[in-house]
C-alpha cells in the first residue's frame, strides 16, 4: 500500500510456479522432461526472483532478497540436522531411563525403608522425585528456545547463562558423571560379593576388596571406552532392558511372596560380616503382600537409632536429610537426553517429552518399591539384609544380581563417556584455558579427556564406601539442577526478547521453586559441602568470567546484567549529594580514521578497513592514575573533517571504507582503554569541526546519573599556541571554547600540561603538592590519593596571622579527614591584586551552604612552572623577592626576557617550561555540585578585600590594578568565562603587568614545588583586556 499504485513488472523468463507445497518449482510445458534444481539452481531461482521484483535496481538498491534469506537459513538447517537420526525412545526416554535407575534403587531402596520408614522414606524419595521433576521442566523450556546443536546439557546452559556460568556448572556437571561411574562399579562389587563370596581377592565386606576390585573394573571400562564411544552408547538399549527385567522380578516375587516355586522360603539366612571382621550367620523372614497390613505398622515410623548389620562399617547417625542425601543420586540422569542433542533428529521436540516421560515413570517406580518393601518384610530383614531386592525377587536371585551386575556396569561406561564428552566440549569452548589440552578436532576421539575422567574416577574409588560416595555426588548435581533452574527463571524473569521456548508448561516461579529447594537440601545435608562446591563453582566462574570477554551467545545473564543496570540507572537521581561524588572523566582527544588494505594470509579481505589513531594517546598515562574515585571514565575520540560535510561526497559517512557501516569505533577506543588499564567507555564522534564535537560530547556524553562531571583535555603544544598564524588561533580557540562549554555546563575541567607522565603500570607514589588559590569546592584536596600530599595556602602578609592561619588548616584538613601536610605562604597583597581573579580577604570564612555565595568562577588549571631562583656568581641563591614593587621588577625582566628569547623547544604536551614539573588541574563554577563538597568552599567578598586594601597604603598601581580586577571578575561572573571575537583572533602579546605577576607567582610555586613530582592548582580567569594569546603566555 505504501507503493500506491505502482507495479513492478516481471519479466516472462522469470516465472516461478507454486506447487501444493510451498515450494517454487520451474514452470514447463506439457511433455518436456522435469528439470532437477540443484541448491545452486534454487538459489539462483531465489536471486532472479528478486530481480524481477525490481527490474532497474534503483527501488531497493539490491539488497538481499527476503527470499535469499530464507533459503540459506533452510540450507543451514539441513545442514545442521544431517548428522542425528535418532528418535523420541531410542533418542531419549531409553537413555534417560536407564541412568536414572540407578545401583541405589537394587542396593539400598530396602535398607533405608528399614530405617527411615515407610512415611519418611516415602517422603525423602517424594522431594527428591519433585525437585528433579521440576528441574525437567526447566531443562524442557530452555531446550525448545531455539535450535540445539551439539553439546548436550552443557550447551544448553552455557548458552543460556553464559560462558561464565555455563563453565562453572558444566565442569560440576563432569565431575558428577566421573564420581557417578565410581559410585556404579562399588555397587557392581557389592553385587559381586553376594554372588561370588569365595571369589574375592580380599575378605567379604573387606573395604580393601571393594576399592581393588572397583580398580581393575575401572580399567577394563577405560580400555573399553577408549576402543570407541560410538559402540559404548549404542550398548545403553541393551543396559536398560536388562535393568527393566530386573525390575520385573522384583515386582513378580513380592507380590508372590515367600514359599512359592521360585521364590525364597519365608524363613532364610545371611552371611554378616562384622567391622572387626568376625563372621556370623542371622535367620531373617519376610512375608509378602500377604502380611501387608502387619508390616505396613510395623515400618510407618522411623528407626534411626536401631542398629544394622547389612554395613556395619557405616557407622553414621542418620537422618531424614541424611537420608535424602543418600537417595538422591538416585533420581540424577535425567539429562542423558539433551547429552545426546547432537544425534537427536528433533531435539527441540523429543528432550522435552522423552525426559518427562522417564522421570515420571521412575518417579513411580521409585515411590512404589518404597512402600512395597514396607509391606513385604519386618524391619529387621530390611536392616540387615545387604540385598533384600534379589532375596524378594522371582524366579530366581541370581537373575536380580547379576544384572544389577551388568546394568551398574553399563551405567559406569555411560558416566564415563558422558563425562568425557563434557569435558572435551568445555575444553574446546576456550572459556578454561587450563583444559585446552583436552580440547580434540572433530571425528576424533578424546582420549585425554577420558583419562582424566579415570583418574577422578579412581580417586572416589579410594573412599571405598558407597553410602560416603553419594553424598559427594549429590551435591554436585545439585549444584548444576540449581543452574538450570536459575538459568530458566532469569530467561523469563528480564523478558529477553529471545526468550521464547516452545514448551508452554512452564512458568518462572516453578523454576524459582526449584532452584531454592535445590539450595535448601544442599545447605540441609552439609552446608561445609554445600560451601565447598560453590566455592569451587565460584573459583571455575571466575577463571572463565576472565578468559571469555569476547565471547557472546546471547545467554540469559546479560539480559539479566541490562534489566539490573536499566532499573538502577532510572532510580539514580541525576544530581548527585556531595558526600556522594565521584569523578566521572569525559577525556577529549582528536581521533582520524584512515584507509588501509589487510590481507589474511592466503585470504585476502575485500575492500578496505578502517584504523583509528588516537592524536593524545599520552594524555590516557595520566587517567589511568585517577583510580581512587572508582568513576567512569569515558574517552571522546572527536573525528573532524575539516569542514567537509558528512553526507557529502568523500565525507566521513559516504567513504569507500564505510560502505557496510561506518565504523563507531567502540572497539577501538574499549582496546585502548583496556591497554592502559583504565575501565570506562569509548564514544567516536564524527563532526564537521572540533569545537561542536567538544560541546556535543558535553552535551551527551554518559546517560542517566551517569554522565561525566569532569572534562580533561591536554594543554596544546607550545609551537601551536606560539603561532600567530591559523595555526595558532585553531590552537587557542579550541582550548578556550573547550573550557568555555565546561563552565556552561558546570563541569569541572582538568588540563594536563607536563612534559612526561608515569606508565600505566607504574603508579604515582612521589610528592603532590596542591596549591589552593581559590575555593574550588575542594576538588584541589581529592585529586591527589594515595600519594604523599603538601598543601599550600596562599595568603596576604596584611591582615593575615600565619600562625593562627595555620592551626586552622590543620583543623581544617583534620575535619575532613585528609591526610596532608599544610604551609601557609605569605605574600604582599600587591601580588593578587593583578587581573588573576585570586583575591584573598584577611579572614577566611568557610560556608557550607554555597548557594547565597558569590557566583564569582574559580578554577584549577595546572600551571607551568617557572625554573626555581639560579645561583648568583658567588654561589648564593637569589633573595626571594616577595615585596610588589620588587615582583612587578623582576616580572618585567623576564617578560621582556621572554619576548626575545627564542622559541622552547617542542615537549609532548607543549609545555613552555623547561623544568619537569608535572601538573594536572581544573576549571569549574562555585555554585556547582561540586563546591558544596563537604564545606571545602572557601568564600570572598569583595568588599572586604577593597576595604582592607584601601586601609593600607598601597601604590596607585595596586589599587587601579585591583579595581580593575573586581571590574573584569564581575564581568565574567555573568559571562561565564567570556571571551570576545576580538579576543580569540588576536595575537597581541600580555601586559607587562599582568605577565610580571603571573611570573613571580610562578616562581614562588617553582622554589617551593622544585622537589615535587606533581603540582596541582588553580587556571586563571582570562582578563577582560587581554588577548587570547596572552592568557596562553599568562597560564604558561
Amino acid at each position: 500500500s505504501a507503493l500506491g499504485g505502482l507495479r513492478p513488472t516481471r519479466p516472462a523468463a522469470v516465472r516461478m510456479a507454486q506447487n501444493p507445497g510451498g515450494r517454487p518449482s520451474t514452470s514447463r510445458a506439457d511433455g518436456d522432461s522435469p528439470k532437477i534444481l540443484t541448491a545452486e539452481g534454487v538459489k539462483s531461482r531465489h536471486i532472479q526472483a528478486a530481480q524481477g521484483v525490481d527490474v532497474d535496481k534503483s527501488l531497493w538498491h539490491c539488497r538481499r532478497p527476503s527470499t535469499l534469506v530464507i533459503f540459506d537459513h533452510a540450507a543451514r538447517n539441513g545442514a545442521n540436522s544431517s548428522g542425528g537420526g535418532q528418535g523420541l525412545w531410542a533418542g531419549v526416554i531409553f537413555p534417560c531411563t536407564a541412568n536414572i535407575l540407578g545401583v541405589i534403587l537394587f542396593l539400598r531402596a530396602p535398607w533405608i525403608v528399614g530405617k527411615a520408614g515407610i512415611a519418611n522414606a516415602f517422603g525423602l524419595v517424594f522431594v527428591c522425585c519433585i525437585c528433579t521433576f521440576v528441574t525437567t521442566l526447566s531443562l524442557s523450556a530452555v531446550a525448545t528456545n531455539g535450535k540445539i546443536l551439539g553439546g548436550g546439557s552443557y550447551y544448553i546452559i552455557s548458552r543460556s547463562l553464559g560462558p561464565a556460568l555455563g563453565a562453572g556448572v558444566g565442569l560440576c556437571f563432569y565431575m558428577a558423571n566421573s564420581i557417578g561411574a565410581a559410585m556404579y562399579l562399588m555397587g557392581t562389587v557389592e553385587a559381586w560379593e553376594i554372588a561370588m563370596p569365595n571369589a574375592q581377592i580380599f575378605e567379604v565386606g573387606n573395604i580393601n576388596n571393594i576399592r581393588v576390585t572397583a580398580l581393575i573394573l575401572l580399567a577394563v571400562c577405560l580400555v573399553v571406552v577408549g576402543g570407541g564411544i560410538k559402540y559404548v552408547v549404542r550398548l545403553g538399549t541393551v543396559f536398560l532392558f536388562i535393568v527393566l527385567f530386573v525390575i520385573l522380578c522384583m515386582y513378580l516375587g513380592c507380590f508372590i511372596g515367600p514359599d512359592h516355586p521360585g521364590t525364597q522360603p519365608s524363613s532364610y539366612t545371611v552371611d554378616i560380616v562384622s567391622d572387626s571382621g568376625a563372621e556370623s550367620t542371622l535367620t531373617l523372614t519376610w512375608g509378602g503382600l500377604a502380611r501387608a497390613a502387619e508390616y505396613f505398622s510395623q515400618n510407618w515410623g522411623p528407626a534411626w537409632d536401631e542398629p544394622q548389620l547389612a554395613y556395619p562399617a557405616d557407622t553414621t547417625t542418620y537422618s531424614f536429610i541424611s537420608m535424602m542425601g543418600l537417595w538422591f543420586p538416585a533420581n540424577t540422569g535425567i539429562m542423558a537426553g539433551s547429552n545426546r542433542s547432537a544425534d537427536l533428529k528433533n531435539p527441540s521436540r523429543d528432550i522435552p517429552r522423552g525426559t518427562l516421560c522417564a522421570q515420571l515413570v521412575t518417579s513411580f517406580l521409585y515411590l512404589s518399591f518404597i512402600v512395597i518393601y514396607g509391606c513385604v518384610a519386618p524391619r529387621a530383614s530390611l536392616l540387615n539384609d545387604k540385598f533384600f531386592a534379589s532375596t524378594a525377587a522371582w524366579p530366581l536371585k541370581e537373575i536380580v544380581i547379576y544384572g544389577v551386575m551388568a546394568s551398574t556396569i553399563g551405567a559406569g561406561l555411560t558416566s564415563l563417556v558422558s563425562g568425557t564428552r563434557l569435558l572435551s566440549a568445555i575444553a574446546t569452548d576456550k572459556t578454561l584455558p587450563i583444559l585446552k589440552v583436552f580440547a580434540v578436532p572433530p571425528g576424533q576421539e578424546p582420549r585425554l579427556a577420558l583419562a582424566a575422567s579415570g583418574i577422578l574416577c579412581a580417586c572416589a574409588i579410594g573412599i571405598g564406601e558407597l553410602n560416603a560416595v553419594a553424598p559427594i555426588l549429590t551435591m554436585f548435581f545439585l549444584m548444576c539442577y540449581t543452574c538450570v533452574n536459575t538459568s530458566c527463571m532469569i530467561c523469563e524473569a528480564v523478558q529477553d526478547p529471545n526468550w521464547r521456548p516452545t514448551f508452554r508448561f512452564h512458568h518462572w516461579s516453578v523454576s524459582l521453586l526449584g532452584a531454592l529447594l535445590c539450595i535448601w537440601m544442599m545447605f540441609a545435608m552439609s552446608a561445609i559441602k554445600a560451601m565447598i562446591a560453590i566455592v569451587f563453582c565460584l573459583i571455575v566462574m571466575s577463571y572463565s568470567a576472565y578468559n571469555s570477554n569476547a565471547v557472546k551467545w546471547g545467554d540469559g545473564f546479560q539480559g539479566m546484567k541490562f534489566q539490573v543496570a536499566r532499573n538502577i540507572l532510572m532510580k539514580l537521581h541525576l544530581t548527585a549529594h556531595t558526600k556522594n561524588w565521584r569523578p566521572q572523566v569525559l577525556v577529549l582527544t582528536e581521533a582520524t580514521i584512515v584507509e588501509a588494505e589487510e590481507h589474511a594470509q592466503g585470504n585476502p579481505r575485500q575492500g578496505a578497513v578502517n584504523q583509528l589513531t588516537i592524536q593524545n594517546p599520552d594524555l590516557l598515562k595520566l587517567v589511568s592514575q585517577l583510580k581512587g574515585g572508582r568513576g567512569i571514565t569515558i574517552l571522546g575520540g572527536i573525528c573532524d573533517s575539516r569542514g567537509v560535510a558528512a553526507l557529502s561526497e568523500g565525507g566521513n559517512f559516504l567513504r569507500a571504507a564505510n560502505e557496510d557501516g561506518v565504523d563507531d569505533g567502540r572497539d577501538a577506543l574499549k582496546k585502548v582503554l583496556e591497554e592502559f588499564g583504565i575501565e570506562g567507555f569509548g564514544r567516536l564522534l564524527y563532526t564537521n569541526n572540533f569545537v561542536e564535537g567538544v560541546q556535543c560530547l558535553i552535551q551527551t556524553a554518559g546517560l542517566g546519573a551517569f554522565q561525566p562531571n569532569c572534562v580533561m583535555l591536554s594543554w596544546p603544544k607550545d609551537e601551536a599556541w606560539r603561532d600567530t598564524s591559523k595555526v595558532g588561533l585553531v590552537a587557542r580557540s579550541k582550548m578556550i571554547r573547550t573550557v568555555q562549554t565546561a563552565v556552561v555546563f558546570n563541569k569541572v575541567m582538568l588540563m594536563a600540561k607536563g612534559l612526561t607522565w608515569p606508565n600505566p603500570e607504574e603508579r604515582l607514589v612521589g610528592t603532590i603538592d596542591v596549591w589552593w588559590i581559590v575555593g574550588d569546592g575542594g576538588v584541589l584536596l581529592l585529586l591527589p590519593h594515595g600519594c604523599k600530599t603538601r598543601l599550600f595556602v596562599v595568603a596576604d602578609r596584611v591582615g593575615t596571622d600565619p600562625e593562627q592561619l595555620g592551626q586552622d588548616l590543620k583543623t581544617y584538613v583534620k575535619d575532613f579527614r585528609l591526610d596532608v601536610e599544610v604551609f601557609v605562604q605569605v605574600l604582599d597583597t600587591g601580588l593578587m591584586a593583578g587581573d588573576l581573579s585570586m583575591s584573598f580577604p584577611p579572614t577566611i570564612e568557610s560556608r557550607p551552604d554555597p548557594t547565597a555565595a558569590s557566583s564569582a568562577l574559580a578554577s584549577l588549571f595546572p600551571a607551568g612552572l617557572e625554573s626555581p631562583p639560579k645561583e648568583q656568581a658567588g654561589g648564593e641563591a637569589e633573595k626571594p623577592i616577595y615585596s610588589l614593587d620588587e615582583l612587578c621588577e623582576v616580572g618585567l625582566q623576564e617578560a621582556h626576557a621572554k619576548a626575545k628569547a627564542p622559541p622552547l623547544a617542542e615537549s609532548p604536551f607543549g609545555s613552555g617550561s623547561p623544568v619537569t614539573l608535572n601538573s594536572a588541574g581544573n576549571l569549574f563554577r562555585q555554585n556547582s555540585p561540586l563546591s558544596g563538597y563537604g564545606g571545602l568552599v572557601r568564600q570572598v567578598s569583595d568588599e572586604k578585600v577593597l576595604k582592607n586594601l584601601l586601609e593600607n597604603s598601597f601604590t596607585n598601581h595596586s589599587v587601579d590594578s585591583l579595581r580593575r580586577s573586581m571590574q573584569g571578575r564581575a564581568e565574567m561572573t555573568s559571562k561565564k568565562f567570556v571571551s570576545r571575537a576580538d579576543q580569540l583572533v588576536s595575537a597581541q602579546p600580555c601586559s607587562a603587568d599582568e605577565l610580571a605577576v603571573a611570573s613571580a607567582l610562578g616562581a614562588v610555586v617553582a622554589k617551593e614545588s622544585q622537589e615535587a613530582d606533581l603540582v596541582v592548582t588553580n587556571l586563571p580567569d582570562m582578563p577582560p583586556d587581554e588577548s587570547a594569546f596572552a592568557y596562553f603566555e599568562i597560564v604558561d
